[in-house]
């Protein structure tokens, strides 16, 4: 089945979206506690951090859907000059290996070409060797790792993989 995406521009699908980021990111972040995985959504998914960023024009996220399931959510980061930014990209466990990432990727491409951007660019958790071959499907580069604070004593290594044209 082919996937569909909707933007998010109401307030049921931002609570949508976090709904979705506290039940992906317990079975995403493995390598974490649920208790800090859960942590981790509410500081960076909540519904007020979501909505603040859709309504500042500056993040667009979208829903996944699978017939009428929800499946997931992206977002696409606006503000880098030049470059789009898939700032966010999680499915549930069941939707995974469908090939609905690589669709992601090629819609953002398309958008970025569109707007005269010639890079997009994603950041992913360093550990998570799935995360990393999907990136390497989608013909990504490693372009950088860091260590990011990403909660109060809670450092995790983030990896920067980036796709340029022209």
């Amino acid at each position: 089945m082919k996937p569909t995406f909707k933007q998010v521009t109401k307030a049921r699908y931002v609570r949508e979206v976090a709904a979705l980021a506290r039940e992906i990111f317990v079975q995403h972040y493995t390598r974490l506690t649920p208790k800090v995985a859960a942590a981790l959504a509410e500081r960076y998914q909540s519904e007020d951090l979501t909505d603040d960023e859709i309504h500042d024009g500056a993040v667009n996220y979208f829903l996944i859907y699978l017939g009428s399931e929800a499946v997931g959510y992206f977002a696409l980061d606006l503000r880098p000059a030049g470059a789009l930014c898939l700032s966010r990209l999680f499915l549930r466990e069941t939707a995974r290996g469908q090939g609905i990432g690589r669709s992601i990727v090629a819609y953002a491409q398309k958008l970025a070409e569109g707007d005269g951007r010639s890079r997009l660019y994603l950041t992913v958790w360093a550990k998570d060797l799935k995360a990393e071959g999907f990136c390497k499907r989608c013909r990504f580069r490693k372009a950088g790792t860091e260590a990011v604070e990403v909660l109060p004593g809670v450092t995790l290594e983030l990896t920067t993989w980036e796709k340029l044209w022209r």
